[in-house]
């Protein structure tokens, strides 16, 4: 009988270790990921096609479940806040989004080099640093060559913004009230509200990806763009270093993909102008002087707030993002 005990002990004991061996490996090989942008939007689909990309080359090895998009799954501006806790594993998001998180990534908005650059010169890795020190690992960036436009119901002349009450989200904030503007934050389901009502004459937001029916409430778009749509790929930390070597390659190997085809959005942002002219949106277009002031003025709020709010790294990103 004691014999028998202690064989089903050491079975028992057996059973549990291999229980207890297998559990991490089951739960790494699949990630929960979310989006902060609607799904199915222009801002969306990057990620939505990413993780296609990633389930199909893994072969069974790992799986991303997508649940979708903000606001269907919760604020735009608490997911990644949320990732970093282990509540999904993976996020897409902009930079514009998640400074509540980490400060330092208003500097993507800044970028200047080519994707492939700032990977080559350590702009990805220590970017990396600073998101893993908020249980966060950084892959990289799906979106660039996209810049962003101020849109108006009202014409302007000088690339002055006193009088304005604008639509804002943080990326731009700073820029637009370095310029005279009184500004409000909102959702992006708001903004056509907003411009259809008064309670804003302008809103900020990138050539390409402007959702349906904006156009009916917007009838000018400034040239000069300014800054540099983004976004970054993360998963959270704890998750990722559950992640078998091979199944970590695999994930920077699409996204590194993705990075090198990033020269696909000049092309959207042609077809964008063309679909914004044919939906009736005017141009203004600063010229001389007023370029000038226009893009010194996006440039140097954009840094200034940077340095400010990080004076520890801000000065390093600038070296490494911009020429």
């Amino acid at each position: 009988m004691k014999v028998h005990g202690i064989t089903a002990y050491l079975s028992g004991v057996v059973a549990l270790a291999c229980l207890g061996a297998a559990g991490p490996a089951m739960s790494a090989s699949e990630l929960t990921a979310a989006n902060c942008f609607p799904k199915g939007t222009y801002f969306a689909r990057p990620f939505e096609d990413l993780i296609k990309d990633i389930n199909a080359q893994a072969k069974g090895s790992l799986n991303i479940n997508y649940l979708g998009g903000a606001p269907a799954i919760g604020s735009p501006f608490t997911l990644v806040q949320k990732t970093s806790k282990g509540v999904f594993g993976m996020a897409s998001c902009t930079g514009a989004y998640y400074q509540n998180v980490l400060t330092e990534v208003d500097a993507f908005k800044m970028l200047e080099r080519s994707l492939e650059e700032v990977r080559a010169n350590g702009a990805v890795a220590y970017m990396n640093r600073l998101h893993e020190a908020k249980g966060l690992h950084y892959i990289g960036r799906i979106m660039s060559n996209t810049p962003f436009h101020l849109y108006l119901n009202k014409k302007i002349s000088k690339p002055s913004l006193k009088g304005l009450h604008l639509r804002v989200a943080p990326i731009y904030t700073a820029f637009f009230q370095s310029l005279g503007a009184t500004t409000q934050r909102s959702n992006i389901a708001q903004v056509y509200t907003y411009m259809e009502n008064g309670t804003v004459v302008g809103f900020g937001w990138p050539i390409s990806g402007i959702l349906p029916d904006w156009h009916k409430v917007t009838k000018y778009r400034v040239d000069p763009g300014f800054y540099n749509a983004d976004l970054e790929i993360l998963v959270n930390l704890v998750k990722w270093k559950g992640l078998s070597r091979a199944q970590q390659d695999l994930m920077t190997r699409v996204v590194i993909q993705y990075e090198k085809a990033a020269g696909k959005y000049v092309t959207d942002v042609a077809k964008a102008v063309v679909k914004q002219a044919k939906d009736g949106i005017e141009t203004i277009t600063f010229t001389g002087g007023d370029r000038t002031k226009w893009l010194k003025a996006a440039r140097e709020a954009g840094w200034a707030n940077i340095v400010k709010r990080s004076p520890m790294h801000g000065p390093k990103l600038r070296e490494l993002y911009s020429k």
